[in-house]
């Protein structure tokens, strides 16, 4: 299945709605910066990357933690199971699982 292209309009209004809800300024002072970005790209499909996404580890973390399903963990942060074991690679919190130290204790026997 084709994936729906915008039309022209649709994509000056996503960018006219941007504009005033990120800067804040009026319809009448954003619209020659919508035609401005509007003329430069005209038939063009130009490629922005996706913003970088933060993800809130710690909750993450206590929810593994507590008990809860990785599969609603995945649902409740929108987040895949891949994405998980890239947040945690030592492999991901357990319940109960307490964190244990990597140095090993020397201890004198006589």
């Amino acid at each position: 299945m084709a994936k729906r292209t915008e039309s022209a309009e649709e994509l000056r209004e996503r960018i006219l709605a941007a504009m005033r809800a990120d800067i804040g300024i009026s319809e009448r002072m954003a619209l020659p910066f919508v035609e401005s970005v509007m003329q430069c790209f005209a038939g063009e499909q130009p490629y922005f990357p996706a913003a970088v996404r933060t993800y809130p580890l710690a909750e993450i973390r206590r929810s593994l933690e507590s008990g809860i399903p990785v599969k609603q963990v995945m649902r409740d942060f929108d987040v895949s199971r891949s994405k998980l074991h890239e947040l945690f690679p030592g492999g991901l919190p357990r319940k109960g699982k307490q964190v244990s130290s990597t140095v090993s204790m020397k201890v004198e026997t006589n």
